[in-house]
């Protein structure tokens, strides 16, 4: 009967696959891929602007990530779309809503959600 073996030395077996050279040679290149068809979606909206798509490296994985450096959670409106806010004092013209670009989503081959109304 043959016996299978969880770690490798102190290590899981899991995490030496995952640190294999062909293995990260791998998500270099689908990383490389993906951050090209964000960055092309992103380019085809671009009027003016700062953000970005980037190659974050971690341990193991790789993180393509959509940058804004203005802060004030740009990055996500860009994804994700921002719902209009009503005039106010402070605010007489309000602000207009717009939906998300979903770069990411799209350049990962992620399902969009339909948007659920907010309340």
């Amino acid at each position: 009967m043959a016996e299978v073996y969880r770690r490798v030395g102190r290590h899981k077996i899991e995490k030496l696959i995952a640190l294999h050279r062909t293995v990260q040679d791998d998500l270099d290149d689908i990383a490389l891929g993906r951050a090209g068809n964000a960055e092309a979606g992103l380019a085809a909206h671009r009027h003016e602007g700062h953000a970005q798509i980037s190659i974050e490296v971690g341990d193991i994985d790789r993180y393509v990530v959509l940058d804004d450096e203005r802060g004030l959670m740009a990055a996500l409106s860009i994804e994700f779309g921002r719902a209009p806010v009503a005039p106010t004092e402070d605010n007489p013209d309000g602000s207009a809503g717009m939906e998300g670009l979903g770069v990411l989503r799209d350049a990962m081959g992620v399902k969009r959600q339909p948007r659920r109304s907010r309340r």
